[in-house]
């Protein structure tokens, strides 16, 4: 019967489109055994029915005239973005800088903001990184940890300074409604002290209660940024020079 399932996954494997990703879950219909699946995607990949992309994920290479494809970007980042339903990773660096208005350089790598440490991998052409992000991710705090994150790397965003880039998001950040800016203060204990004192000052000229942020900062520390009062009013209050 080993021979039996194999040709079963084999033809469900060729009506899937070229350059679908899939995993070995989608045949356990076919056969309740991990292993058997497993033993039998390792065949067809020896083959070259299929190519391995990553661990634990496949696809049918579509081929051009010009050769084998690439797997796409897409599929590529998806293992580290999502597991299952689960969210636990989002995407962080040039690309989020980009969607916030910071910067137009964008490299063919990639960062993502992740709670798990993880070395940076390879996946074909492209190179993607990781940073340990400590909070809990939910498709509703991605957005301002993007924010955070933007503070955190305000010294290295491509093509911006870090006074272009406190202009940016201070303004974006006064624009947010009280809530997402309180969950911002909340969000930003969990960073580094002079990304807590940069959100505190921002923070500082809305409603929004930034006590909690001030007493988590050390009084003797100074942040060396080079942001000045005309760009950020409350940076001295926050020693922020």
């Amino acid at each position: 019967m080993a021979n039996g399932y194999r040709n079963i996954i084999a033809e469900r494997i060729n009506r899937f489109r070229t350059g679908y990703v899939f995993t070995p879950s989608v045949f356990y219909d076919i056969v309740n055994n991990p292993v058997q699946v497993s033993r039998i995607l390792r065949q067809l990949v020896q083959e070259g029915t299929i190519r391995k992309v990553s661990k634990g994920h496949f696809d049918r290479p579509k081929q051009t005239i010009f050769g084998v494809m690439a797997p796409s970007e897409d599929w590529m980042l998806q293992e580290f973005l999502m597991d299952g339903k689960t969210i636990i990773g989002y995407i962080s660096g040039a690309q989020a800088f980009a969607s916030l208005g910071l910067t137009t350089q964008i490299s063919g790598n990639y960062t993502i903001g992740s709670n798990t440490y993880r070395r940076a991998v390879r996946r074909g052409m492209i190179t993607i990184r990781f940073v340990l992000q400590q909070n809990t991710l939910t498709r509703e705090n991605i957005p301002l940890l993007q924010i955070l994150d933007a503070i955190r790397f305000i010294r290295e965003i491509p093509a911006c300074t870090p006074v272009e880039a406190c202009t940016i998001l201070r303004q974006q950040i006064q624009n947010k409604d009280a809530a997402s800016r309180r969950q911002l203060a909340t969000l930003a204990l969990k960073y580094t002290p002079y990304v807590r004192a940069i959100v505190g000052a921002m923070l500082d000229e809305t409603d929004t209660n930034t006590t909690a942020l001030y007493r988590s900062l050390n009084i003797a520390s100074t942040y060396r940024i080079g942001l000045t009062p005309d760009v950020l009013p409350n940076c001295k209050k926050w020693r922020i020079v």
